[in-house]
């Protein structure tokens, strides 16, 4: 009877650890071996690029690069990563231009992998901001709370997603619950993988932003 308890305890482990896993391709509902991408943000009207940022990943699908890019192709920041053994992102830093650190953040996840808190550090080792979230049962994010160096409650986004995992909507609402902006996103088209190609944001049903994404696969 002993045995068969520690073997059913193992194998709930086993379950459990397994659940806890997700790379970062899951959590951005990267379908593939992804080996990059690359977004190409420009204007509302889709005349004007506004930068270009580029994604790294390594052979486990979990991102080791991340940085973005004038319109002219100067480096702008560069952010590394940092993961314990079972493949959980626990702390990234971003640099500037000439190489200094601009932001440490620290990351906290609840039992099913999600990433629920969000600790961000200046330079000089000082919290100024923090964000909370909650996720649906997809893994989706559907709420991000965002909190000042005192504590306080500055931003709040609730957000809904598609059946692809996809964020179609969201608004957010300023500390005392009143509403600053709806967003709303449109797809255009997907690779072969099926991952989308080009997201046009609208922000109170006016376009503000249109990126085009390139995605290269091992």
């Amino acid at each position: 009877m002993k045995f068969i308890s520690f073997t059913l305890l193992c194998i709930f482990i086993s379950l459990v650890s397994s659940a806890q896993f997700k790379n970062d391709l899951k959590r951005e509902k990267l379908k593939g071996k992804v080996r990059s991408v690359t977004e190409s943000e420009y204007n509302g009207s889709h005349d004007s690029l506004m930068f270009k940022a580029v994604y790294k990943y390594d052979d486990n699908g979990n991102e080791e690069d991340f940085s973005t890019y004038s319109p002219t192709g100067e480096k702008l920041s560069k952010t590394t990563f940092k993961y314990n053994d079972s493949g959980k992102l626990v702390e990234e830093n971003r640099y500037k231009a000439d190489g200094s650190l601009n932001v440490r953040t620290t990351c906290k996840y609840d039992a099913k992998g999600n990433k629920i808190e969000e600790d961000n550090f200046d330079a000089g080792g000082v919290l100024f901001l923090k964000v909370l979230s909650k996720f649906d049962g997809k893994g989706n994010r559907i709420v991000k709370d965002s909190h000042n160096e005192f504590g306080i409650l500055f931003l709040k986004r609730n957000s809904k997603f598609d059946e692809d995992g996809n964020e179609i909507s969201a608004k957010e609402y300023d500390s005392h619950h009143g509403l600053q902006f709806t967003i709303t996103y449109d797809y255009d088209g997907n690779d072969k993988a099926g991952n989308w190609t080009r997201r046009t944001m609208y922000k109170n049903d006016d376009a503000f932003t249109v990126t085009d994404r390139e995605i290269e696969y091992r």
